[in-house]
């Protein structure tokens, strides 16, 4: 269950980051990115750590 609520905290994080990226790009309310790359990056290591976070959450809390 733990897992799984980190994820979703995790999950919100990075729709804030896709919010200051596509709709507030010079005064983001998450983060400010140097390049596109640091953006892509970011995105992809958040999107694979909740991706982790909440299927295993939801696999301990159905077994």
């Amino acid at each position: 269950m733990t897992n799984f609520l980190f994820g979703m905290i995790l999950f919100i994080i990075l729709g804030m980051i896709q919010y200051s990226w596509f709709y507030e790009p010079a005064h983001g309310p998450v983060i400010e990115f140097n390049s596109k790359w640091s953006y892509i990056g970011t995105s992809i290591l958040l999107g694979l750590l909740v991706g982790y976070l909440v299927t295993s959450g939801l696999t301990q809390l159905y077994n």
